[in-house]
């Protein structure tokens, strides 16, 4: 039986999580799918994470392959993926962080979804179960597309100059399978992409398939030093609020290599004919666009108060959304007077 079905790759990536690697690379251990190969992949930790990935490994004694490896230094997200491509050779690679928890039916369900697309799916990805830094379910924040067929497999499309511009539908990283073909066409991600879900989410779009599982098969931990930790909280301290602040601008400028990557994306597709040329001008646009209004709101933010003043009309000339506006009102006044302000009661 095994014979019949392909090698997947369950990649766990793992960066200074030894508070929840072990649970991550436990729910690895427990997939129920064979034949299945598990990269235990740490990028760099200055905690015990790989020492506690490596400990697991040599006491693993089920049906699946292992493979170790520790980056000799620091790769971000889109380089760790380029070396989990590297080392492992499945069809379809199931990313897994290490700080979240892939149910154990999690590999075999993605392997349904993608024999149901015929194997045309390349982007295959699922609804989430958000918990905390205790395991304890809380209130997702994204529970997915409204699903109105009842099916159980979904196939999702979108106009590429509209995903450029809302990135929806939504692929979160944490519950995403990719096809490895999609690097075979395309090459490596940007080595500092953050966004590596968008990425490979734009190639699955242009050149592929995007299948939804309208199942619950991971759980997704939020927490302190999460990548995409809630910034609701009211900071309590001008550090705290400067931390805040520093996160905003280095989102702008993950979004600003997001944007770089889908243009090189874009020219790849051209060159090789994926899309035609009209369609691939059209995309360019967008993203170029995109990509304006984000170094607007980066150097917004980065600005002093005289500077953002400078700075403004160009930034509405960029036509942000009322979300960004309510986002970027916040930091025209300095993060000591917005700290009293916040103290006063204002």
């Amino acid at each position: 039986m095994n014979g019949e079905r392909p090698l997947l790759t369950f990649a766990v990536a793992a960066l200074n999580q030894e508070q929840f690697v072990r649970e991550a690379v436990e729910a690895a251990f427990a997939q129920t799918y064979s034949p299945l190969e598990i990269v235990l992949s740490d990028d760099g930790s200055e905690d015990r994470t790989f020492q506690l990935m490596r400990e697991m490994a040599a006491g693993y004694r089920g049906p699946h392959k292992i493979i170790l490896n520790q980056n000799s230094k620091r790769r971000c997200i889109g380089g760790h993926i380029n070396r989990i491509l590297e080392i492992s050779k499945g069809e379809l690679i199931l990313a897994a962080a290490g700080d979240d928890i892939s149910l154990p039916q999690r590999t075999q369900v993605t392997y349904e979804a993608w024999e149901d697309s015929g194997r045309k799916g390349t982007s295959i990805h699922s609804r989430i179960i958000q918990i905390d830094a205790k395991g304890e379910i809380v209130k997702t924040l994204y529970d997915g597309p409204e699903v109105r067929t009842g099916a159980r497999f979904v196939t999702q499309t979108a106009e590429l100059t509209k995903y450029l511009s809302t990135l929806e539908p939504l692929i979160l990283g944490c519950a995403h399978a990719f096809a490895r073909e999609l690097f075979a066409k395309f090459g490596d991600l940007p080595e500092e992409v953050i966004h590596e879900d968008n990425a490979i989410g734009f190639r699955s779009f242009m050149t592929g398939q995007v299948v939804f599982i309208d199942e619950r098969l991971v759980k997704y931990r939020v927490h302190g030093t999460n990548v995409f930790i809630n910034a609701d909280s009211a900071p309590r301290d001008l550090q705290q609020l400067r931390r805040e602040d520093e996160r905003l601008r280095r989102g702008f400028v993950n979004r600003e290599i997001m944007y770089r990557g889908f243009l090189h994306d874009l020219e790849i597709a051209r060159r090789k004919g994926f899309l035609p040329a009209d369609t691939v001008g059209e995309c360019e646009r967008t993203a170029r666009q995109m990509l304006k209004k984000v170094e607007f709101q980066r150097r917004f933010v980065e600005a002093g108060t005289v500077k953002k003043l400078a700075i403004l009309p160009g930034l509405l000339s960029k036509r942000p959304t009322s979300d960004e506006l309510k986002v970027l009102g916040r930091h025209v006044i300095p993060a000591r007077m917005r700290l009293l302000k916040k103290k006063a009661g204002f």
